[in-house]
């Protein structure tokens, strides 16, 4: 396995690349804006509209947002391979071990393992650290998938800029987040009716 890989998918068509540049609308719906829908640079929407699926409140439901920024800034996200019909699937094996069941379901564990640990901290807002636990946990998790390249360090600062976006996905109910994986950006906006916008970068 090659070391300081930037993008794992370089060797394949544009069309099993995950997208190198691209933005994805999160948008609040249902009874009490309690159901996102998530699109595609303004056209086609992505998976199914989500909820918590939790008796409580925990804003959940925007948590697609982190397979995005897995996707921008480490270069795996295989729930966002699914999601945008970008899996390898000229290469058998590559499509079943690194692109399959198994490593989306080790992405959406890990999700909901960083979550768990985000809610007793204010979803990251005033720390600047994931706690060991939970990174060696990531990196166990990970050792057998292509991932297992990127550090403790690329893992903390991709969970913490994800959680700044989701943060304000909160604070608005919803937004665009534009996803640049060269300059390895992400900027959130306010939908239409605001005008402020934030820029987070290395």
């Amino acid at each position: 396995m090659k070391q300081n890989v930037s993008f794992f998918d370089v060797d394949f068509s544009e069309k099993e690349q995950l997208p190198r540049i691209f933005s994805v609308t999160f948008e609040a719906i249902g009874v009490d804006n309690r159901e996102i829908k998530v699109t595609l640079s303004g056209s086609r929407q992505l998976g199914s509209t989500i909820n918590d699926n939790a008796y409580k409140n925990d804003f959940y439901r925007y948590h697609d947002i982190f397979h995005y920024s897995f996707a921008t800034l480490l270069g795996w996200s295989p729930c966002s391979r699914a999601m945008m019909m970008r899996k390898r699937k000229s290469k058998e094996i590559i499509d079943e071990i690194e692109d399959g069941a198994r490593a989306a379901i080790t992405e959406e564990a890990l999700s909901m393992i960083i979550f768990n640990e985000a809610k007793r901290k204010n979803y990251f807002k005033d720390t600047k650290n994931i706690s060991r636990t939970t990174l060696r946990i990531i990196k166990e998790m990970t050792e057998n998938f292509e991932v297992n390249v990127r550090s403790a360090k690329d893992w903390e600062n991709a969970i913490l800029k994800a959680y700044d976006i989701f943060r304000q996905l909160i604070a608005h109910q919803g937004g665009k987040v534009d996803f640049d994986a060269i300059k390895k950006t992400i900027s959130y906006s306010v939908l239409p009716k605001h005008n402020n916008l934030r820029i987070l970068s290395n």
